[in-house]
């Protein structure tokens, strides 16, 4: 499904993936200073809980309707040019928030920030695939997942020193370190060769989309439950009686074990193949949302994210990593931009119904995710069943 990384030192790879992984953890930080204490940024210029809610949601589809252009992008120019582009245009974009613009004109300002971020995704999944044999993908997608939540760990906890002293610093401080990755992103390879670029016609979108369609039926319950999370963990844990403090440790706890574990658990993935990792994970969240609504001690809900954390760690690289062997040859970049514009659909669906149930009564959000999730293993056993049944196993049964 894919070739293997074109010819080259595997030393010389290997060193470009770290470049990318280093990058991509600096980025995050950066990010992770931003989002966090932006709310409280509009706040203070007058904005009301109602805008908040419409910047969030403008830049969840702004990042979203960037994944196939980033990834078409990424195929017809090179992954370096898009990554380099889009990490120095999203660093420049931080210090327009501090403009003296009207505050609602951060609605635009938050979706086109968000859209160029969303050339960065599919471009840098595109490029682990250039990078790695098929075989060794599970492991790289489980490095890029730990370098990304790098910035879950350790962004908000700085972000919030910064924004104690002046809130306005945090977009100096996220623009500098996303202008700092650009520069350790200059050192990938100028020109990544992909030795099968151009040997069959590009597939349309809905071609692409239907080739993914046994991957999305796993993913699409673990992206809702992300989306979900986004829009209720807060009020959730706070109306426990959490403090703000305590909801950023509740992030960082779980984010930890992906860290310390990525790179590991997503080589077992590789052996295991991805149907398993991601049945583990789903059937975790479906369990899990239904148990949070039943517990009112906040160190034990901040405790359970931590073992939440480490048994969903192979569940995403898994799935990365069967996308891109899913991808037409020289069509990795938009085989994943597809992927992740159709994933990121569904989080915002998990935000918007996840919101709308948590106003009705809290635990009816988190059981709307259980839900989900049942039905998402059941058609997962529905599937792998009759793949068994119709062809000889192979690795990825």
């Amino acid at each position: 499904m894919g070739s293997g990384p074109p010819t080259a030192s595997a030393a010389g790879f290997r060193r470009s993936l770290w470049i990318l992984l280093a990058g991509n953890a600096l980025t995050e930080i950066g990010i992770g200073f931003f989002l966090p204490i932006l709310p409280l940024f509009i706040g203070s210029r007058g904005g009301s809980a109602l805008l908040v809610g419409v910047i969030f949601a403008t830049g969840m589809v702004g990042y979203g309707s960037a994944q196939y252009p980033g990834g078409w992008a990424s195929d017809r120019f090179g992954r370096r040019r898009v990554i380099i582009l889009s990490l120095a245009t999203y660093g420049i974009l931080f210090l327009v928030y501090l403009a003296p613009l009207p505050v609602w004109a951060l609605v635009p300002v938050r979706f086109v920030h968000a859209f160029v971020a969303g050339f960065f995704g599919p471009a840098a999944a595109a490029l682990v695939a250039d990078l790695t044999t098929p075989a060794q993908r599970g492991w790289a997608y489980g490095q890029l997942r730990a370098s990304s939540m790098v910035g879950t760990v350790i962004g908000p906890v700085l972000g919030g020193v910064v924004a104690v002293f002046r809130l306005d610093a945090i977009f100096a401080a996220g623009a500098l370190l996303c202008l700092a990755a650009t520069v350790m992103m200059l050192q990938l390879p100028a020109v990544p060769r992909i030795a099968d670029l151009g040997a069959e016609p590009p597939r349309a979108p809905l071609q692409l989309l239907r080739r993914l369609v046994p991957v999305l039926l796993l993913a699409g319950p673990i992206y809702y439950v992300f989306g979900t999370y986004d829009a209720i963990w807060s009020l959730y844990i706070t109306g426990r009686g959490a403090t703000t403090v305590q909801v950023g440790l509740s992030f960082a706890v779980y984010a930890l074990p992906i860290v310390l574990l990525g790179g590991t658990i997503g080589r077992l993935s590789d052996r295991l193949g991805y149907r398993r990792p991601a049945a583990l994970t789903i059937t975790t969240y479906g369990i899990l949302n239904g148990v949070y609504p039943l517990i009112a001690n906040v160190p034990a809900l901040i405790l359970i994210g931590f073992g939440e954390g480490a048994l969903t760690v192979a569940g995403q690289p898994a799935l990365n990593a069967e996308v891109s062997r899913a991808a037409p040859p020289g069509q990795q970049g938009r085989t994943q931009g597809i992927y992740g514009l159709a994933v990121n659909a569904v989080q915002v669906l998990g935000a918007v119904a996840g919101g709308a149930l948590y106003t009705i009564r809290p635990a009816f959000a988190f059981w709307a995710g259980t839900a989900i999730c049942l039905l998402g293993v059941a058609l997962s056993l529905i599937i792998w069943s009759r793949s068994v049944r119709g062809s000889p196993p192979d690795r990825q049964s």
